[in-house]
C-alpha cells in the first residue's frame, strides 16, 4: 500500500521545507527583495483602524509600484503612496485594491509536464553550452539546487552538473546543505547561467548536489533531476537570491510575477514575467499575501460537506506539495466523514475508487473567495499494475506556532484553479483553470 502511494505524493516524501524546518539565513539580504514586514503592516494597520480588509493600493498602478520597490517597509510605502499618489489610494475595500490586472503580458512560458498527477516538472538549461534538467518549480522553497557528477548511484539515471564544461561556471566553494522532511541534500555552491522559458539569469548562485541518500526512493524513481523554489529570499539557504527575483533584477521579465497553470493528467504551463488568459475563465480574484516567507495568505474558512472543518486561520499556496495538508486532528476528522482508511504511518488516507462521486463538497475560503471542490478534484486516481488505486487528497502536519497551525493547498487546489503569484504587488491570484 505505501508503495502504492509514493508516486502521489512524491515531493512530501522528499519533503520539501516544512515550514517549521526552514530558518532564516544569518546572511545578508539579496540585492532584490519585495518589502513585505509583518510587523506594523499596512494590513494590520488598516484592521486596527476599522478600515476593512485592505491594504494600500491606487488607480495609478505606476505610482504604487514604484513606492512598493523603493525598499521601504509597509509602513513606509503607506506613506509614500499618500503623499506621492494621493491620500484616496490607500483604500480599505479589498475588492477595489485585488483587482484584476490592467496589463496582460504573454510572459514567457515553460512547459509542466504531469506524471499521473503527482508529479509537475518543467525544464530549465545551466551552463554554455546550457545542460538541461528536469526541476520541480516549488512554490514552498526559495533555492534551486541539482545534481552534479560527484552524486552516487541515487542520482545514476539524472541529469548531472559538470562544472568543467560550462564556459560561464564561476567557482564559489561554500559548502550548501538543507534538511528535509525525510533527510539532507548537501554539496556546494557555485555560479553559472541558469535559463528558464528563453530568459537567462546570468551569474546566477545555486547549488550542485552530490548527496541525496536522504531523498530515499523517492527521489531515485522522481522523473525531476532537482527543485527550482519559487518563494520569497528570507527562507532562501545562505541568503541567494531565487532564480525569479534575479529574472527580475536583471530586467528578464517585464512584470514581477509569474503563473501556474497545471494540467490534468495533461501538460500544464508556468508563465514568467506576465499571465496567460487562455488558461482560465471569468476574472482573476486576488488575496494579499500575509508573510515575506513562503507563499501565506489569510484562511477565513474551510469546510466539508457543508460543516466547519478547521479553525487555521492560515494557508500556503504551495507548488511542492501534491496534495492538501492540514493539522493532524483536522485531517482525521475530513478522512473518517468520508469514509478513508489511513496509510499506517505516513499520515495518509485511501478510499474506495466507487464511493468518490458521493463524497461531499470541498469549501475554501480566502478573502471573502470561497473555492469548491467536488470529491473527483480532491481525490487523486491511478493504476499501478493494472490495479486503480484512489488516494484521499489530504495529509495530516502540524506545523507549530507561532508558524501554524496552517493549511498547505499545494496541486489540488492549483489544478482547478490558475493560480498567479504577483510578487510586485504581495498578491496571490485565482481563477478557475480552463
Amino acid at each position: 500500500m505505501a508503495m502504492a502511494t509514493l508516486a502521489f505524493v512524491v515531493t512530501q516524501l522528499l519533503g520539501a521545507p516544512t515550514p517549521e524546518l526552514a530558518e532564516r539565513s544569518e546572511h545578508p539580504e539579496p540585492a532584490f527583495r519585495i518589502p513585505l514586514h509583518r510587523e506594523a503592516s499596512i494590513r494590520q494597520l488598516a484592521l486596527a483602524q476599522q478600515l476593512g480588509r485592505g491594504e494600500c493600493a491606487a488607480s495609478n498602478d505606476k505610482c504604487v509600484r514604484a513606492c512598493h520597490f523603493a525598499g521601504r517597509d509597509e509602513t513606509a510605502v503607506a506613506r509614500c503612496i499618500a503623499a506621492t499618489c494621493g491620500e484616496e489610494s490607500l483604500l480599505g475595500d479589498i475588492d477595489v485594491h485585488l483587482r484584476p490586472p490592467t496589463f496582460y503580458a504573454s510572459g514567457r512560458s515553460v512547459v509542466i509536464s504531469d506524471y499521473q498527477n503527482a508529479q509537475y516538472f518543467g525544464e530549465i538549461q545551466i551552463g554554455t553550452p546550457p545542460k538541461p534538467f528536469k526541476v520541480i518549480f516549488d512554490t514552498g522553497f526559495s533555492n534551486l539546487w541539482v545534481p552534479n557528477t560527484e552524486c552516487g548511484f541515487a542520482c545514476l539515471l539524472k541529469s548531472k552538473y559538470d562544472a568543467s564544461q560550462s564556459a560561464t561556471f564561476k567557482p564559489n566553494g561554500t559548502i550548501f546543505s538543507i534538511m528535509y522532511g525525510s533527510g539532507p541534500v548537501s554539496g556546494h555552491l557555485s555560479y553559472d547561467t541558469v535559463g528558464v522559458g528563453g530568459l537567462k539569469a546570468r551569474g546566477q548562485e545555486f547549488a550542485e548536489v552530490d548527496t541525496v541518500t536522504g531523498l530515499g526512493l523517492a527521489y531515485g524513481i522522481g522523473r525531476f533531476d532537482g527543485i527550482l523554489g519559487m518563494a520569497f529570499p528570507a527562507i532562501s539557504v545562505d541568503g541567494i537570491s531565487p532564480v525569479f527575483q534575479s529574472l527580475v533584477a536583471q530586467k528578464q521579465v517585464t512584470e514581477a510575477l509569474f503563473a501556474f497553470y497545471l494540467g490534468n493528467h495533461a501538460p500544464g504551463e508556468l508563465t514568467l514575467g506576465g499571465v496567460d488568459p487562455k488558461h482560465f475563465v471569468g476574472e482573476l480574484k486576488y488575496v494579499p499575501v500575509t508573510s515575506d516567507t513562503y507563499w501565506e495568505t489569510a484562511l477565513h474558512g474551510l469546510s466539508y460537506g457543508g460543516a466547519k472543518a478547521s479553525a487555521a486561520t492560515k494557508c500556503i499556496l504551495d507548488t511542492g506539495t501534491s496534495v492538501l495538508a492540514g493539522p493532524t486532528k483536522d485531517v482525521a476528522a475530513i478522512a473518517a466523514k468520508a469514509g478513508a482508511t489511513p496509510v499506517l504511518g505516513t499520515g495518509e488516507f485511501m478510499i474506495d475508487c466507487a464511493a468518490v462521486d458521493s463524497l461531499p463538497e470541498l469549501d475554501i475560503t480566502l478573502s471573502g473567495n470561497t473555492f469548491k471542490f467536488k470529491g473527483s478534484e480532491y481525490v487523486v486516481k491511478t493504476s499501478t499494475f493494472g490495479q486503480e488505486a484512489c488516494l484521499f487528497g489530504f495529509l495530516g502536519i502540524d506545523v507549530p506556532e507561532p508558524r501554524g497551525p496552517l493549511w498547505i493547498l499545494g496541486d489540488i487546489f492549483l489544478r482547478k484553479y490558475y493560480t498567479v503569484f504577483d510578487v510586485a504587488n504581495n498578491r496571490m491570484g485565482f481563477a478557475e483553470a480552463a
